[in-house]
Formats: structure tokens, C-alpha cells, sequence
């Protein structure tokens, strides 16, 4: 008698989440795609990465910032050391204070952030008829499915 009630509940339990499952959705085929990212030996298109850096670079970053991108990151989709250095210090980060209290600029190093083009949210507002242009650091993080940049600068 156990044994029957207990796959008696057993079934009902199995019902009651195929069911359910069915219930969302469950006719609907998911696609089925290869990442060359994926795997234990996977990774990035580094030409591409390469471009589209260059792109954000010449275009984008006129308005958008990438605060969350660290020129150190640069090695990870094939620049050398010395490229990524090179990169760095193409830009000038405020820096200080300096023994007299002040700020000061100075060329980019590995571990500075890419700087943002406007010193705060007012001016990139004032400087875009009022809308704020959203950080690309982390842009591909909200795209639903990952999905590759598509915005126009």
C-alpha cells in the first residue's frame, strides 16, 4: 500500500510539472547556435573585437563613454603590452591631487579607464539635446541574447 501510494504521487507530481512545462511554452523550438567563444578552446574573433574597439574609438567614444573598460583589457582581444601601453597613453587622465592640492592631467597607463568624453551627466545631456548616451562598456550585458552593438553614434 506504501509503495502504491507513493507512486501514485509520484505520477501526479510528474503530471503537474510536465504540465506546467507545456503550459509556458513548450512547443516552441530554441535555436541552436555555435559560439567560437564557446568550450575549454574557445575564443573571441580578435580581428572583429579589433574593429570594433577601433570603431568605439574614431565614432563612438565623440559621445559615449566605456567607464568599465580598462585599457589592461586591450591584451585580451590581441593587442601586445606594449600596443595597449601605446593606446594609454593616447589619452589624457586627470590624475592628483599633487603636493600643492591641485589636479593634473597625464598620459593613460594599463590601469586606467577609458575616460568618458563629458565631465558629468549635464554636459552630455546639454551636449546631445538632453539625452544621455549610454555607457558601452558593458552594452552587449543588456542586448537581449548578446546580441552584437547596432546603435548609431
Amino acid at each position: 500500500m506504501r509503495i502504491m501510494n507513493t507512486l501514485i504521487l509520484g505520477l501526479a507530481s510528474a503530471l503537474m510539472v510536465s504540465g506546467s512545462a507545456l503550459a509556458a511554452g513548450g512547443d516552441t523550438e530554441l535555436k541552436t547556435v555555435d559560439f567560437s567563444y564557446e568550450g575549454p578552446f574557445g575564443t573571441f574573433d580578435r580581428a572583429a573585437a579589433q574593429r570594433g574597439f577601433q570603431v568605439f574609438r574614431e565614432v563612438c567614444s565623440s559621445c559615449h563613454s566605456a567607464k568599465y573598460l580598462a585599457f589592461r583589457t586591450l591584451e585580451g582581444i590581441g593587442y601586445s603590452e606594449e600596443m595597449a601601453k601605446a593606446i594609454a597613453a593616447e589619452y589624457q587622465i586627470t590624475d592628483g591631487p599633487d603636493e600643492f592640492g591641485d589636479m593634473f592631467q597625464r598620459p593613460g597607463k594599463l590601469s586606467d579607464y577609458v575616460p568618458a568624453p563629458f565631465p558629468n551627466e549635464n554636459a552630455a545631456r546639454a551636449s546631445n539635446g538632453g539625452a544621455y548616451p549610454p555607457d558601452l562598456s558593458v552594452i552587449v550585458k543588456a542586448r537581449e541574447g548578446g546580441g552584437a552593438i547596432s546603435i548609431p553614434c
